[in-house]
């Protein structure tokens, strides 16, 4: 078999998603032929996808020293970077990208997502916006607004611009979810759980809904805490810091029922509400 049959069997397991299968047959194929920068690229980006990020950097940089204007090629760079922890790095590289492209709604939501990472909530927001101006309607823009404004603690800010996303796409479950949160940070947590409900009627084993229809009826009172929790236990076993919101839970399961709305411990479980993270 010759370098290009590898090559050729690698991508089409790369757009079939199987990684493995990609990263082994474009290996091979490089093996052969080194300078073959299609299947070093799509070596990059099946071991970006699998979460292999210093590896997929290295293949990445390669490409660029034989093609410094890759454009793919920055893109998933400052991607990877962002994944990685350096905002800064991811920023410098889609700022190249703006240079030639600078109304791309795409490079211009890395751009906020890199520039919030660094704190830079006022200036990620307008990134955004002319985002949103060439891309309308995109959940992505719109939730990275809202973070932009919770961020700078703007409640009503956030509140439009989720309820701005469900009258685009009704039918987000994700933007139910957000908008349910900030009910329940608003002290509101009987509409918050009403939400959370019908979401879970549609997929009943949605994450974040699951953690945070817990919370509300906690803050509530009234219902057999070590059920719900038990469940929470077993649908989100994979969130992270799961045991301390089952611990802080727990200690305002504690305090009678008209004692638990407006208490320092409800404040901290609400807190703990999950808001599913933005995709780089």
């Amino acid at each position: 078999m010759n370098a290009m049959s590898f090559s050729e069997m690698g991508l089409s397991a790369l757009k079939r998603r199987q990684f493995d299968a990609a990263i082994n047959m474009l290996r091979q194929a490089l093996g052969e032929d080194a300078d073959n920068l299609e299947a070093r690229f799509g070596l990059a980006r099946a071991l970006h996808e699998k979460g292999s990020i210093t590896e997929a950097l290295g293949e990445y940089r390669a490409v660029l020293q034989s093609d410094e204007g890759h454009e793919d090629c920055l893109h998933h760079i400052a991607r990877a970077l962002l994944q990685k922890g350096d905002a800064r790095g991811a920023l410098n590289h889609v700022e190249v990208l703006l240079r030639s492209k600078p109304t791309d709604p795409h490079f211009l939501t890395l751009r906020a997502q890199a520039l919030l990472a660094l704190e830079h909530a006022d200036d990620a927001l307008s990134s955004l916006q002319t985002a949103a101006h060439h891309n309308p309607g995109s959940e992505n823009i719109h939730r990275l607004m809202a973070e932009c404004y919770r961020v700078n603690e703007d409640s009503e800010g956030e509140r439009r611009a989720v309820e701005q996303l469900l009258r685009i796409t009704p039918s987000s479950m994700t933007a139910a979810n957000d908008l349910a949160v900030i009910d329940l940070r608003e002290g509101h947590p009987m509409t918050a759980f009403e939400t959370f409900e019908k979401i879970l009627a549609q997929k009943p084993e949605h994450v974040e809904a699951t953690l945070n229809r817990a919370i509300a009826l906690t803050v509530m009172g009234g219902m057999d805490h070590d059920a719900i929790w038990d469940r929470v236990m077993d649908v989100c076993a994979d969130m992270d810091d799961l045991d301390e919101t089952r611990a802080l839970a727990d200690t305002l399961a504690k305090l009678p029922d008209a004692k638990r709305k407006g208490s320092a411990e409800a404040t901290a479980l609400i807190a703990r509400a999950a808001l599913a993270e933005v995709v780089i």
